[in-house]
Parts: C-alpha cells; structure tokens; sequence
C-alpha cells in the first residue's frame, strides 16, 4: 500500500484449460487480467495428462498480462487456486518426472479395487470425507508402483498444482489443505498427510508439500518469481485452496446451507455446511468458511468443446455459435434425450464404467439438436444430484442456486437449468468467480476485510436472475422422472459390459 493509493488484490485461477491471473481493487474492479491456454493431453483411452512444466510457465504469462500498465507495488497480496487432483513428481534436482496425471484420468480404476480391499473403501471415506474413486491420488500411485516402478524410484517429491505455484512463487513447497485434501492423500480431521496411504507407494509425507490452511500467507514472493512475473519481491502469497473450493466465495456464496454450481471443465455442485457431514453421496472438502459438500459431474463444458472439436462447421465453431443455434430448438430436443456420462459417474454413486446414452433418433433431427440434448443431459445429471442431496441435507426446495465459470455465459443453459430444477437461477456477472475468491482470501488475510462476508459484500459481482416457468418447468418434470432417470437406471450395468467386451 504505496503511499495514499489505494491497494490492489492479485487472484491466481491455475484450472484445467487455462491458467488467469487478475488484479482487483478492494471494491470488486477489475483492472487487470492475463490468461494463457493449457493443453490436456489424452495418450490413451482413460488417461489425461498435461506437461507440468506449463502449470508454471503459464501463470507467469498471465501475471505479466494482468500486471500490464499498472504499479506492482501496489498488490497487497496474492491469492492461488489451482485444479484438484493432478500432480506429478520431481526427481532430486527438482525436475520433472513424468507428465502430470489429471483429475480427469481413469486409469486406475483396477487399482481402486486393490486399495478397496488393503484399507476398506469405508475406513478410506471416514478419514478422508471422499468416497474411494479413480481420482484418488493413492489409487493411481499404486498404478505407477506397478506400471512405472522407474518413476517412483527417481521421485524425490511428490507435487500437486498448488505445491507447484507456491514454490515457485515464494521458494517453500506448500499446498492448502482446503484442495489438495481432494487427492484422498489427506485427513479430513487432523489436516495431515495419511502416512499409510503414501507408504503404499514407498512414499513419506516429507515428500509431500507443507499443508497450509485456505487463507494462510506461504510466503512472500522471492527474488527470482519477482524477476519473471513483474511482482514486486516479498508480496504475501496467500493460499486460497483448490478451484472448486474457492469458487463459491467468489460468486458471494457464504454462509451455511446454500447451494452453488460451476459451469467448468466438470461441473461442480457444491452445499456449504458448518459441518463435516460425510456421506458416499458426495465428497466433504475443507473450504474457506467451513465445509463444502461436493457433487462432481465429470462431464461439463469440456464435453461441449469435445462436440465442436468434432461436429464443427463454418459459422459454428465456438460454443457461442452452437448455443444461438440451440435457443432455436425446442424443450425436449423434440424427443432426443442424451447422458452426458462420457467419462463415469462419480456422484451421487460411483459407476465408473457408466457412459454416455442418446435415445430418440431420427430424420429430422440435426446435429444442433444433439448439442441441445448435451446441455440439458447435464442439467439432468444435475437434478440427479441436487434431488439426492436433498434427501439427507437441509437443502430448500425452490430455492436459488447460483451459477457461475465459463458455461454460464449461455444464456440457453441458464434457461435449461432453471426449467430442469425448477429453480432460479442467479449467474453471477464475474467471469472469473475462482480468482475472486482466491483474491478475497488474500485481501482477508493481509487486512484489507475483516471477514471473508465483508469481502464477498465489497467484492462479489452482482448476479442476473433466471427464473423458470411454470409450463417449462412441468414438461421438464416429465422428461426427467418418466424418460431421463429410467433411461439412466437401465444403461448403467449395459455400459458396463459393453466396456468389458473388447476385441
């Protein structure tokens, strides 16, 4: 805070397909944003993996892009989120390893059958608040202990995306535990590394980066860090904990009892609770103000952006253009009903060998009715989750659900959703929701707010309120209850043999 100018708070948003750095006053303008694109990597069926050496190289370009034109000094503190369940490992000269595995990969699906029965799937859940799945950190560790031995033995360190930005920002290898407790690797009560799970692969939690709480400074920022990103050296560098953790806060969603979802790669259905309530419905994680009771839908826009990867044409190559297209086609896709499961099921029940279903085809359908279907096939699986929760949480029927991440900015969707849920919903106008929240989580924690509510009320965006209809709403009623769960009920275990039979 450089003499009588007002302070600046820098969000860092290391997601899946993008790494976004933004500079915010204390009263929510943006007056800066950089980003830089990631690229996922699928070397086979199943897998998902990203160079690590770019979790770095492309945060730094997108500090410098939000630093352009104004005075580093003034950033009174840094705020990092970062995607969940990836990581990688460095060798003793703090090189790379191997390619990060992301939270997107399946490989380990035989493993966690093998970790089922070396430490029970219930032990696993109650010390961990996650159900056992592929994205356990310890699951896909085995798979490395038995395919890749060579890599175990070469690792000096294990490191997730958070540990990755934190050293290189401060020098200290340090991970917030509301984040990285998503690896499965962490215990839910005593916020530590579970040392039985890391000896399974020969591993100690001295390999592991130091836990810190959400909002707590790892350190400044170093010599070096200042030098590539223009951050003036000694800047706190505050933990903000993993995106989906932050992302509420950054929408304004704080307090007990209220329902959130991120419009991401994955979609993210989040309830905030005091509690630590542990339940194979969904997974507990530790957030900023308490818990966060999580529903994860594997497929989101990243499925979106698959269909226009493949179904692309000239004047329809963004998601944009599809979704003008799409508000053409009526409710219902006239009678085309898609899951949108490409990757498994992980909530609220874990079928990992779940897929994806299209039933109704024919001739007159297009391929923009099968873009449609996609998008309230996700609104679907999202009353799926959303219904289930509400039958052990104190979740308020008709009540608001507030929105936000890249998918949001469909005003189609938007009108899905609230006709699906029989809900309104209230899209925040801040594009960039999970730095926010890493930015209000710094402005806490170097003094700037008093509480993580005074910074949500000075910070948070407004939101734009889509209501559904009651005629819309009733016919969606239909769709779901009398074709969509039957439909999802009886392809479940037909999937699953279908993955069995190869050729």
């Amino acid at each position: 805070m450089q003499g009588k100018k007002p302070p600046y708070l820098l969000g860092i948003d290391a997601s899946t397909q993008s790494a976004t750095a933004c500079v915010w006053t204390p009263d929510g303008k943006l007056v800066g944003k950089g980003s830089s694109p990631l690229k996922v990597d699928r070397p086979s069926p199943g897998r998902a993996e990203q160079d690590p050496s770019r979790w770095w190289t492309s945060i730094r370009k997108a500090i410098r892009g939000a630093l352009d034109g104004l005075d580093a000094e003034r950033i009174a503190g840094v705020g990092v989120a970062y995607q969940r369940e990836t990581f990688s490992m460095v060798d003793g000269k703090g090189e790379f390893v191997r390619p990060g595995i992301l939270w997107l990969d399946v490989r380990a699906d035989e493993e966690v059958r093998e970790l089922a029965k070396l430490v029970g799937r219930s032990s696993y859940h109650r010390q961990t608040g996650k159900p056992l799945d592929v994205t356990s950190a310890a699951a896909r560790l085995l798979w490395l202990k038995k395919h890749e031995p060579a890599t175990l033995k070469r690792t000096a360190r294990l490191v997730d995306v958070g540990g990755e930005l934190a050293y290189r920002l401060t020098g200290r290898y340090a991970t917030c535990s509301g984040g990285t407790d998503t690896c499965g690797l962490v215990s839910l009560s005593r916020r530590r590394w579970i040392e039985r799970y890391l000896a399974l692969a020969e591993l100690t939690p001295a390999q592991c980066p130091d836990l810190v709480e959400p909002g707590e400074v790892v350190g400044g920022i170093s010599a070096a860090a200042a030098g590539v990103t223009g951050l003036a050296a000694g800047t706190p560098v505050v933990a903000g904990g993993g995106d989906g953790n932050v992302f509420p806060l950054g929408m304004g969603v704080t307090g007990p009892h209220r329902l959130s979802l991120t419009l991401g790669t994955s979609i993210v259905l989040g309830f905030t609770s005091p509690e630590p309530v542990i339940d194979p419905m969904f997974r507990t994680l530790i957030a900023p103000d308490g818990y966060l009771l999580e529903c994860v839908l594997q497929s989101g826009t990243y499925l979106l952006r698959w269909f226009v990867e493949r179904f692309g044409a000239p004047g329809l190559a963004t998601e944009g253009d599809w979704d003008r297209e799409a508000a053409g086609i009526p409710a219902g896709c006239e009678g085309l009903v898609t899951l949108p499961n490409w990757w498994g099921v992980r909530f609220p029940e874990n079928l990992p060998d779940a897929r994806g279903a299209t039933l109704g085809w024919s001739d007159h359908h297009t391929p923009v009715h099968f873009y449609r279907s996609l998008l309230e096939g996700l609104a679907m699986e999202t009353r799926r989750c959303v219904d289930r929760l509400g039958s052990v949480l104190p979740v308020k029927r008709g009540g608001g659900i507030s929105v936000g991440s890249g998918g949001a900015r469909s005003d189609e969707w938007m009108r899905i959703l609230a006709g699906v849920l029989n809900r309104t919903v209230a899209r925040s106008t801040e594009s960039e929701a999970t730095a926010m929240g890493a930015a209000m989580l710094a402005g806490v924690s170097v003094g700037c707010f008093r509480s993580l509510g005074s910074a949500a009320k000075r910070m948070a965006a407004g939101t734009e309120r889509t209501k559904p209809t009651k005629r819309t709403a009733g016919f969606y009623s239909e769709l779901y209850t009398d074709v969509y769960r039957p439909l999802f009920e009886k392809t479940a275990a037909i999937s699953a043999k279908l993955r069995s039979i190869s050729f």
